[in-house]
């Protein structure tokens, strides 16, 4: 069992520098620990890569586009923030008490404020942002 994990917020929080500072600080107050951080821009390649599990689905493209629009802010994180970032399915939400980050902020399915390595591809995933 991994205790480290990617975390990746995604353009558009990035973009609103205040809001980006929200998310971090609701990771630590989660207990999510920020081993290292780095703030960057995606290439399509790379995007590909990291979201390599989609390809052939309808949202692949949508993706791969978002990620790499503008700067991400990348994390090696000590502690899986799953349930702090929240499903990739908004919509219905089963709790209406339950307010991770991806309820909070999100715009959409796709812009959806950060991106959260599973236990199976956390090692590859932090690989691929050099931050293993």
């Amino acid at each position: 069992m991994t205790s480290k994990f990617l975390v990746v917020l995604k353009p558009e929080i990035v973009a609103h520098r205040v809001l980006a500072q929200v998310a971090l600080s609701e990771l630590r107050k989660n207990g999510i620990e920020i081993e290292e951080m780095r703030q960057l821009r995606i290439t399509n390649s790379l995007a590909k890569s990291l979201y390599k599990q989609h390809e052939g689905k309808f949202f692949y493209d949508r993706l791969v586009r978002h990620i790499s629009s503008g700067d991400v802010i990348a994390m090696r994180v000590n502690g899986n923030a799953r349930k702090c970032i929240g499903s990739s399915r908004l919509w219905p939400r089963i709790d209406p008490s339950d307010q991770p980050i991806r309820q909070k902020f999100a715009l959409s399915d796709v812009r959806n404020v950060a991106h959260a390595s599973d236990e199976d591809a956390a090692m590859e995933e932090l690989e691929l942002f050099r931050l293993a």
